[in-house]
């Protein structure tokens, strides 16, 4: 991973331009994907080159053009091709191209960590607290042949390809009631036959999709090699009219340059290349807009606030530094002092099963200590209660920790307080710690929320430090305790609903795409229970969701039963009087205390 200074996050002016502290998160995640990308392709043989605005802010500035938000770079086209091939072999990255993706378009290849917006803690450590897709465009360098005609068939097929996709494009925009129709469609069935005939090729349909017409365009771009051409160029630029021929051989050289807080590739003959670029006057900064919205994140900003989670697009934005930016300088200047101050023989008291624990077992007890007390922290925040509920219990009542030790420590809080919990836990939860629910985590497949300490990217002895010398992560499960529905049958129809959502969501698979058959029982579920499933991430999880949220629709306020739904997934239906739940009393808890239901010893 690449180290940068506390410093290099902070909010910065460069040549009388603000890049906000944001934004410096952004860079840096950027700079972590090529760091991933120069390995890749050093381990493969494969050259790579800084490219536009990338390349210019390598010369200008040693780093970022200071309104620039994204990466440039580019490969000869056979190198691309092989990067595409070989980067399957990499966790954590990925390629989009016209190739494997029918949106994709005329644009250049991108290189991605993910495509959707994450709340995973580990990702924003590895990606310097950026929570957002992060990508870096790779643009094709082609060969221009020697031939002129050559040449000049070549660029005019590409300019059909281009008339036949923004004629599609619009008519799948448009009704055959537009007045323009008839002239665009017309259009688009005259690029089709000409590129038939002039291509030698048959489309796959009457009508190929843009997808089909774009990877032609990518072929008719590479038809040429090295032996043929004393040029290389990227062809959208001759395509448009542009002077863009540089000898090939300059780019056979490559030099190192400094790029912010590392270096980058750039072609030995940067100076001739940038000339064509951007004119003679390249040094000279001028104030050109970007090719894209700036800052580019806000269009996902905007996407999680049009989810209504938040009243104000500012809200939105508070929420997000605080959950991603805000947690990794924190995790950055963490303390590794445990919170506990443990002098007594409370920890050496407990026992499995009539034993007394181990050394290593004693200091697994004493971190899970720790981890109820950062619980128990963000409880007193939202100002909510919490209850002991199952090995807690039998923990308090008979000083058994075995199961504790061996799978987490239980708790639950009420529903009614779930929503503000689970707000709460992205944005305070100390960086020791990490956790995962249903409703944040795509990945997370338990109806139980999770809370661990977490070694992630830490080093071993500052989180034995923290941690009482204990070597391993600790888990702490938190259950929802939900109302039972007085009406009997009622209460039995929603528990089997629930039953079946959780054995239902053990058998679906948990990537996308699926198969028509998984689709099909989706859609059954959907006419059978009115629950949304969205078929596009992690079924297991979201067929978990719905489970949760059926077991937790109970609108009746006068029941006298509770029921802590999680256990549901283990064949247990853990039933108790809700009286217990009106009140909770401090025990001691070994190194701690714990809140439990006022009637804990008869539980």
């Amino acid at each position: 991973m690449l180290d940068f200074d506390l410093s290099y996050f902070e909010e910065e002016t460069r040549d009388g331009f603000t890049i906000p502290a944001f934004m410096k998160h952004a860079w840096a995640s950027e700079l972590e994907m090529l760091a991933k990308v120069d390995m890749i392709c050093k381990e493969n043989d494969i050259t790579y080159f800084a490219d536009w605005g990338t390349l210019l802010g390598t010369v200008r500035h040693k780093g970022y053009i200071p309104c620039d938000d994204d990466i440039d770079l580019c490969m000869k086209r056979h190198d691309l091709e092989k990067f595409c091939e070989v980067v399957d072999n990499y966790d954590g990255i990925m390629v989009r191209t016209c190739f494997n993706a029918s949106d994709h378009g005329f644009h250049a290849a991108r290189v991605m960590n993910s495509t959707m917006f994450t709340v995973e803690r580990d990702t924003y450590k590895e990606y310097h607290g950026f929570p957002f897709p992060v990508g870096l465009d790779i643009f094709n360098l082609d060969y221009v042949p020697r031939d002129k005609k050559l040449e000049e068939e070549q660029v005019e097929a590409m300019r059909v390809c281009s008339s036949a996709f923004n004629a599609k494009e619009w008519l799948g925009e448009h009704t055959p009631s537009d007045k323009e129709y008839v002239q665009q469609l017309a259009e688009y069935k005259g690029a089709v036959k000409w590129l038939e005939k002039n291509c030698g090729i048959q489309f796959s349909e009457e009508n190929p999709s843009e997808q089909e017409i774009v990877i032609l365009n990518e072929e008719i771009a590479g038809l040429y090699g090295c032996e043929e051409a004393d040029y290389l160029t990227e062809m959208p630029c001759l395509g448009n009219g542009r002077d863009y021929y540089i000898p090939k051989n300059y780019y056979e050289e490559v030099i190192y340059m400094p790029f912010e807080n590392t270096t980058i590739p750039v072609p030995k003959e940067y100076d001739f290349i940038l000339r064509k670029k951007y004119g003679d006057d390249y040094m000279t900064p001028k104030n050109v807009s970007s090719s894209h919205e700036y800052p580019f994140y806000n269009a996902f900003i905007r996407a999680i606030f049009d989810e209504k989670r938040h009243k104000t697009f500012e809200g939105a934005c508070e929420y997000i530094e605080n959950i991603s930016s805000k947690f990794y300088l924190n995790f950055l200047t963490k303390s590794n002092n445990p919170r506990l101050d443990v002098h007594d023989n409370s920890i050496k008291e407990a026992g499995i099963k009539g034993k007394i624990l181990t050394d290593s077992e004693q200091k697994k007890l004493l971190a899970e200590c720790e981890v109820l007390e950062e619980f128990k922290r963000l409880c007193s925040v939202i100002d909510r209660p919490y209850f002991a509920v199952g090995n807690a219990i039998k923990a308090i009542n008979t000083g058994d920790v075995s199961d504790i030790i061996e799978n987490g420590l239980d708790v639950a809080i009420k529903r009614e307080d779930l929503n503000e919990f689970i707000i709460k836990l992205g944005q305070e939860l100390d960086p020791w710690f990490n956790y995962a629910c249903l409703y944040s985590n795509e990945n997370h497949e338990d109806m139980r929320i999770n809370i661990w300490s977490d070694y992630y990217m830490c080093d071993k002895e500052d989180y034995k430090k923290r941690f009482h010398g204990c070597d391993d992560e600790v888990l702490l499960r938190i259950s929802v305790i939900d109302k039972v529905s007085s009406d009997l049958s009622r209460d039995e129809v929603r528990k089997m609903l629930v039953e079946n959502l959780i054995t239902t969501a053990r058998s679906m698979p948990n990537h996308a795409p699926y198969s028509d058959e998984v689709l099909g029982i989706v859609e059954e579920w959907k006419k059978i229970a009115e629950i949304n499933v969205n078929t596009e991430v992690n079924l297991r999880r979201e067929f978990l969701r719905a489970a949760d949220n059926v077991a937790g629709a109970v609108a009746e306020d006068d029941v006298s039963k509770v029921r802590v739904s999680a256990d549901l997934q283990d064949g247990v239906d853990t039933i108790y009087n809700r009286s217990d739940f009106d009140e909770c009393i401090e025990v001691p808890f070994f190194a701690t205390a714990i809140s439990a239901p006022i009637n804990y010893k008869s539980m």
